[in-house]
């Protein structure tokens, strides 16, 4: 059971729930894979591009694997929570009354495709990021809305 579910506060419920996006993931893999064969073609032959783009595929899977089922992020109706990591773990979470500013932060791919990153900053030095998040405007708008 993921680490936000269970460990919500009496009478709090989940308004948002999200893992990071498949979608930077596909996309750096798509361009490793790239890279590695045409770095592979241009030295001998296709056969060892295909090798290198075959290596950096098993090489990068576990990281993928790690980033996409350690990462975390919800907002309940009393605060946001944000987790990373699997053995280790990070949590930060911030208190819905604490939060100061909520930003968004998308690249051109990431506009085109709808994902991005919110920063939720509160008082002091305090921030909470959802990294590459699914419809992070519409997660602003939740988080801001605070109902």
């Amino acid at each position: 059971m993921s680490y936000i579910k269970t460990n919500l506060t009496n009478n709090e419920k989940l308004k948002y729930h999200s893992r990071i996006s498949l979608k930077p993931i596909l996309i750096n893999y798509f361009a490793l894979i790239i890279i590695g064969f045409f770095a592979g073609y241009g030295i001998t032959d296709w056969f060892l591009g295909l090798t290198i783009s075959v290596l950096i595929f098993i090489i990068y899977l576990p990281f993928v694997l790690i980033d996409y089922f350690g990462s975390e992020f919800g907002v309940t109706g009393k605060r946001v929570i944000s987790k990373k990591g699997i053995i280790s773990r990070n949590a930060s979470e911030m208190n819905l009354s604490s939060i100061e500013s909520v930003n968004v932060d998308q690249g051109i791919i990431g506009r085109i495709l709808n994902y991005g990153t919110v920063k939720i900053s509160g008082r002091g030095t305090t921030t909470v990021d959802f990294k590459n998040i699914d419809e992070p405007v519409k997660v602003r708008k939740l988080i801001q809305n605070k109902d």
